[in-house]
């Protein structure tokens, strides 16, 4: 009857226990999900990945480019109205938890603009990184950066 009763009580102590989730994980995906909306040309899923936060920003080549994400997505937008296809690449996504809600996303990065019969009108390689923070929507990009990459040099 004791065995009974420990028993019992692990397996109710087991299914009252959570786990936890890894945010490193989790950002990983969200990224990936926002890489395949750019490749989809999905300027709504891709929209739907920025945090609506007021201190959203993006950084391209040393500068704040956008101010916000409706900025960001408004010339993903352009750029898939002038017919072009983008087609981002990604190396090996490394990922820093900055808390069980937030963290940091980089990566080396290809992207290329493919006219309608597939072939490359403009390309350029580049460092990626991006902060993101779990909202009650999902994974959101804060804010990020890009930078030059190994054709610049």
């Amino acid at each position: 009857m004791k065995h009974a009763g420990i028993a019992l009580a692990a397996l109710l102590f087991t299914g009252c226990t959570q786990t936890l989730s890894d945010p490193t994980q989790e950002a990983e995906a969200a990224f990936e999900q926002y890489v395949t909306a750019i490749n989809n040309g999905d300027a709504s899923a891709v929209a739907s990945m920025y945090d609506d936060n007021p201190g959203f920003h993006w950084v391209e080549r040393g500068s704040v480019q956008y101010t916000s994400g409706e900025a960001a997505v408004a010339s993903f937008e352009e750029l898939v109205a002038s017919g072009s296809t983008p087609r981002m690449t990604t190396g090996t996504i490394q990922v820093a938890a900055l808390g069980s809600e937030s963290a940091l996303v980089s990566t080396h990065f290809d992207l290329a603009l493919l006219d309608e019969a597939g072939a490359v009108q403009f390309s350029f390689d580049g460092w990626m990184t991006v902060g993101m923070v779990k909202r009650d929507s999902g994974w959101k990009i804060a804010g990020g950066q890009t930078g030059p990459g190994a054709e610049a040099e």
